[in-house]
């Protein structure tokens, strides 16, 4: 009797400690609460285009299946990879060839869909380190800020942007980094959840 009371007592400390999270938090303003048996993630990411100036969503995931949420967690949190562009529902943000310096680059967003999208000028710079992607400090230490302009991109048009990041993160040192834009929108649907996409470049 006494060995079965043992069993149950370390079986229920064991199921507790299968639901503890561990939270981890992004500069991004995405956080993940991991635990054994669950991750909950929860975001609310800075956006120029939402009516309230964030994009929120969560979702829960129990023994890895999704049960709940209203975005999916693995299109905003960061991926790894050294592909030069990564897309979202096929639109494309990459590096124009030799226009990359320490200072900055010109970015090409191209939009191979028929249907028309909208973005803002915001933008993060992420550093891939110990493989994961982490976002790099600003000068200053706190977000960049930005005017409220919404550019448009119709369907099949490609658009160049030109991006000095000394301005707020300085000069970035020899390695891989990202840019990172988590502001893309249907254009018809400025309530729906914002869409990241990212360019991959690499300063030697």
């Amino acid at each position: 009797m006494k060995n079965k009371k043992i069993i149950i007592i370390v079986t229920v400390i064991v199921f507790i400690l299968m639901l503890i999270p561990i939270p981890t938090r992004w500069k991004n303003g995405v956080t993940e609460y991991k635990a054994i048996l669950y991750k909950y993630t929860k975001v609310h990411i800075p956006s120029e285009i939402s009516f309230t100036g964030y994009e929120d969503g969560w979702e829960l995931k129990i023994l890895g299946i999704r049960v709940g949420g209203n975005i999916k967690a693995d299109e905003i949190l960061k991926p790894t990879g050294n592909s030069e562009q990564k897309n979202v529902g096929s639109v494309l943000l990459e590096v124009k060839e030799d226009t990359r310096t320490s200072k900055g680059a010109t970015f090409i967003i191209k939009n191979t869909t028929d249907e028309e999208y909208a973005y803002g000028p915001t933008y993060t710079i992420e550093k891939f380190e110990n493989q994961t992607w982490k976002e790099i400090d600003t000068l200053t230490g706190e977000p960049l800020t930005w005017n409220s302009i919404v550019y448009s991109l119709k369907a099949n048009e490609e658009k160049e942007f030109i991006i000095d990041w000394s301005l707020g993160y300085g000069e970035l040192k020899s390695g891989t980094y990202r840019l990172v834009k988590s502001d893309l929108r249907k254009a018809n649907s400025p309530e729906s959840r914002a869409y990241s996409i990212y360019a991959e470049f690499d300063i030697k």
